[in-house]
């Protein structure tokens, strides 16, 4: 299926046809992730890993069908094709069977050395089953390490080794074993503690490590899990990574026997890869502590499972059929929470905290945490208190480095005896607060600069300020630059630079903007709203995540705002502590958010959709630009369409040249209501130069001036606001066209008439006619008289018109005979790209062992020959021929073109391309446009792999296959019947193998 819908000014895509749109594309994914798996089964190995393939490319490279999709590839011997695939997972998740595959797969290649260090690292992590004890010996032996260990969640140690082995358990010498398997909570003394507190685990041999030493102790014991209140009972679920197959015991606060979970949980969806949880239920009826005492929920290694205790609260909140009714009761248009008490303290609500206190809560990764007090320990001032709460961290060296500071006075430290997550950390490290301070609330994986807190504590002192939340590359609300997702996480420089602008923005411009709530990676909170409000509320959301939102609404109920600092940012990675549980214990608490306050979602997002910090986030964004423009020496704006292809390529590669000639080029496309600028500097992006128009056209020329642009070039202005079209005149400077289609006399663009073939080009009338069906590209309420005259004279009063090849020239000329010189300027070399290689070409024809195998690329429109390609797919399998037709791209209608036989792959990223046709084993390219085209980039790819190409005689692909000769290209007559377009690639020669 390929979208015909190109968005832009005046054109918005319907909820329910996008929702459509999607849920055919989730069953096509589906339908060729099941004909895959199926024809497996079956030993049609080809077949199935071709729609495995489709599946992965539909999916954008969903991580479970690419893990199956290399598994499958590794079997059939494609090695090289799976092991890209393996590394992904394997640096994304660290899975023991990602591991294990990818180590196997690099042995298979004779690369023993990434086939052992995979291994190592898998061993070090995970526990091993029977079946890879050969894959661990074939690792160690033969490449003379002297054996290998590995360590299961029951404790067992197997050791396989040339001689004795020494253990040495977090710097304690544990004594000398044979190899064999060894209990080792039996090897562990006593003062030691339990063996599963340990971080690492050394096992020499001959006083060298074997292969997985030291062992990750904290690694493989590692757990996700979650806990659940429903209506009638208790839900939840536990794994472990490191071990998937392990049966987990859970202890139920209150009850006796522990519980062993062995059931693979209920009604659990998760995208995660391999993701294979055991699930409990406890009906309330068969547990009735759980309706009036609070429970903790812990694993075999005495830890909190994540979203417990659970307190009676929370339970009773869950069995409490949720609210119908008027969701916008209780909050404002704009989506803030609306007062809903007023005490007689409201005199307090500006009182000024006589001091200030940053709160640090810490658990895991140590390098993060070291960066983040060192940044605050360098700019907090003196009369500052920076007290840290170590949640119970299982990490040595974050334990010691708390403790040497500490011991030099330079933190107050408080420790928590278990792990008790965010909510419970946080209260402790308030009590810590003397009464009528401000606080800080400071995740540990963030990076401070400058004198951030006076800044944030300004914001405190403004009338009613309950929070404040600074900028962020990861901060929810006021993300920056994107607010649509988390941002890459600047480097310490990039911080310092972003927080200065920041800084320097808001000299001239600082806004007051109230956000519905503030966010807890770096929360200021007034002394008055602490004392009004209270601590956090660690009833309803255990750990974390969505408790900050309840503070702040019920501190919005209270009278107080909640604030954006825009003169301050902070660097945020965000799920530092909780990692892949983050998503689960997220939904569950904003679930648990959403019972609290009915219609919490929805108003969040009509204060996304009013999105108050647009105005400021372009500031932001222009300086930023401004800033990169000083390199250059002027500046050129671009404008091109939102439909991508070959016109966003030519788009990219002018801006580049126009780079290397010191001109910073300004990209501009349409959106609904106007235009965005497209920034195609690397690491500088800008999503927020988005202007309305023709409202805020002034500020959009402001803008261009300020830049210095000297010209305009038009590469494209379909779907772009009218009035955009006079910009040239209203910056007073000149403007190229660049022509990439028939859009200047075609309305309809692709010259295909009725029947979906080419129109002929023909008068007026007959144009007319064509038009008068409707389904107009390039409408803008012009008749075609009058749009051939705006045409007319745009193109004459251009500077320059540009066209690729003599073709597009040509056709030009013929409708606008009065113009002037017209350039051609080829948009690729293509006596470049043919010297590069011979074609890949060898005597042997097509035979039923060995069809011809036809490469089509591209989005394969009805004007770009799908008829004509659905046509001799239909032939080849009705004649059973020996030719296999395969699309690297997608099609008008894909469901069509595969019941006809025809393989289509996918979308692709240009740099995927030519691995791609690779892959296929193509042995000729078939261009299959059946109106002319202004130019052809497939052409050029398809040369790129060295295969000679077949196509029609119309447009730049005939005229560019003419000028290649015979050898590398073989033009057809358009129309010609599908029969004799099979003969022809029936002569054509199978490539070298």
């Amino acid at each position: 299926m390929q979208a015909s819908f190109i968005p832009g000014y005046g054109r918005l895509l319907r909820v329910q046809d996008e929702a459509r749109w999607t849920a055919r594309h989730m069953q096509a994914i589906q339908t060729a992730f099941d004909e895959g798996r199926a024809c497996l089964t079956q030993g049609r190995r080809e077949d199935g890993l071709f729609w495995l393939k489709r599946a992965e490319a539909l999916s954008g490279r969903d991580d479970n069908i690419s893990f199956t999709c290399a598994m499958a590839l590794l079997e059939s011997g494609a090695i090289p094709q799976a092991l890209p695939r393996l590394e992904r997972l394997w640096a994304r998740y660290g899975l023991r069977e990602a591991g294990l595959a990818l180590a196997g797969g690099y042995l298979r290649c004779g690369a023993t050395g990434p086939a052992a260090r995979i291994m190592g690292q898998v061993l070090s992590r995970n526990s091993l089953t029977v079946e890879h004890h050969a894959l661990a010996d074939s690792l160690s032996f033969p490449l003379g390490v002297p054996g290998w260990a590995v360590l299961s969640n029951a404790g067992a140690l197997r050791l396989r080794a040339v001689g004795p082995v020494d253990l040495v358990l977090d710097g304690r010498r544990l004594g000398t074993v044979t190899a064999g398997v060894h209990d080792l909570a039996r090897l562990v003394p006593e003062e030691a503690g339990p063996w599963w507190r340990g971080q690492q685990l050394v096992v020499l041999c001959h006083d060298r490590p074997v292969l997985g030493s030291p062992i990750d102790i904290q690694a493989l014991i590692r757990c996700q899990s979650l806990v659940m209140a429903e209506a009638e009972g208790v839900r939840g679920w536990l794994w472990y990574p490191g071990e998937p197959d392990f049966l987990p015991w859970l202890w139920v606060e209150g009850h006796e026997d522990p519980l062993r979970v062995d059931r693979p949980a209920e009604a659990f969806s998760s995208t995660a890869l391999l993701q294979r949880p055991r699930g409990f239920y406890l009906p309330y009826a068969d547990w009735p502590r759980l309706l009036h005492r609070p429970t903790g929920f812990q694993d075999q290694y005495d830890r909190l499972l994540k979203g417990a205790p659970l307190d009676p609260a929370l339970v009773q909140l869950m069995r409490t059929p949720e609210e119908g009714g008027n969701r916008r009761k209780g909050w404002t248009k704009s989506g803030c929470r609306m007062v809903r008490k007023r005490s007689g303290a409201d005199r307090r609500k500006d009182a000024v905290g006589t001091g200030c206190a940053i709160i640090v809560p810490v658990y895991r990764g140590e390098a993060e945490v070291r960066a983040c007090l060192a940044s605050v320990l360098a700019t907090m001032p003196d009369s500052c208190r920076l007290i840290i709460v170590d949640d119970a961290s299982p990490d040595a060296g974050i334990r010691d480095h708390l403790d040497r500071l500490a011991a030099a006075g330079r933190i107050i430290l408080h420790r928590q005896m278990t792990n008790q997550g965010f909510v419970s950390s946080i209260n402790a490290g308030m009590a810590l607060v003397p009464a009528g301070w401000d606080v800080i609330l400071l995740n540990s994986d963030t990076l401070v600069s400058g004198n951030w807190v006076e800044r944030l504590c300004h914001w405190l002192r403004l009338e009613r300020a309950g929070t404040v939340t600074p900028f962020s590359n990861a901060g929810g609300l006021t993300s920056y630059p994107s607010h649509e997702r988390d941002n890459p996480a600047p480097d310490p420089a990039a911080l310092a630079a972003m927080d200065r602008l920041l800084q320097e923005q808001a000299e001239s411009v600082r806004p007051v903007v109230e956000l519905p709530t503030a966010n807890g990676f770096c929360m200021g909170i007034a002394a008055a709203c602490l004392a009004e409000v209270g601590q956090l509320r660690g009833a309803y959301f255990a750990q974390g995540y969505a408790e900050e939102n309840d503070f702040c609404l019920r501190a919005s109920e209270a009278g107080f705002r909640h604030l954006a600092a825009v003169d301050v940012y902070v660097l945020h990675h965000g799920h530092g502590s909780f990692g892949q549980e983050a998503v689960p214990l997220l939904r569950r608490n904003l679930d648990i958010l959403n019972r609290l306050y009915p219609g919490y979602d929805a108003a969040i997002q009509r204060w996304k959709k009013v999105n108050p910090l647009r105005d400021y986030r372009r500031l932001l964004d222009g300086r930023r630009l401004r800033q990169h423009r000083e390199r250059f020496v002027g500046a050129v704006a671009l404008f091109q369409h939102r439909g991508g292809g070959g016109v966003a390529r030519a788009v990219r590669e002018q801006a580049a040249l126009l780079g290397q000639a010191g001109l910073l080029p300004i990209i501009l496309e349409p959106t609904e209501t106007g235009c965005r600028v497209v920034s195609p500097v690397e690491g500088l992006e800008a999503p927020n130069l988005v202007f309305t128009l023709p409202a805020e056209q002034p500020v959009l020329l402001a803008f261009l001036r300020q830049l210095g642009v000297r010209l305009v070039v038009w590469h494209h202005m379909l779907g772009h606001e009218p009035g955009l079209r006079d910009l040239p005149q209203q910056l007073g400077v000149p403007y190229d066209v660049h022509v990439h289609d028939h859009v200047w006399f075609c309305p309809r663009i692709a010259l295909l008439d009725r029947h979906g073939r080419y129109c002929g080009e023909p008068s007026m009338a007959g144009c007319m006619e064509c038009l008068g069906r409707g389904s107009v590209l390039a409408d803008d309420g012009l008749t075609l008289p009058a749009f051939l005259a705006r045409s007319d004279r745009e193109l004459r009063q251009a500077r320059r018109i540009v066209a690729p090849s003599m073709d597009a020239a040509s056709r030009l000329r013929r409708h606008m005979p009065g113009l002037g010189d017209i350039s051609i300027e080829p948009l690729e070399d293509d006596w470049q790209i043919r010297a590069s290689g011979p074609l890949l070409r060898s005597e042997r024809l097509p035979t039923p062992e060995r069809p011809l195998k036809i490469l089509v690329l591209g989005g394969i429109s009805r004007w770009k020959g799908h008829d004509v390609l659905l046509a001799l797919g239909q032939h080849i399998q009705r004649e059973g021929l020996p030719l296999q037709l395969i699309v690297v791209g997608s099609t008008h209608d894909d469901t069509a073109s595969l019941a006809a036989g025809i393989r289509v792959t996918g979308s692709y990223e240009d740099r995927d391309v030519l691995p791609l046709i690779e892959d296929v084993k193509a042995d000729v390219g078939f261009v299959t446009s059946i109106a002319p085209e202004t130019w052809c980039y497939a052409l050029g790819w398809l040369w790129k792999a060295r295969l000679p190409v077949v196509g029609f005689d119309i447009g730049a692909s005939a005229e560019r296959l003419r000028q290649a000769g015979p050898a590398w290209g073989q033009v057809l007559p358009l129309g010609l019947p599908v029969e004799r377009l099979a003969g022809v690639f029936l002569r054509e020669k199978c490539r070298q193998e």
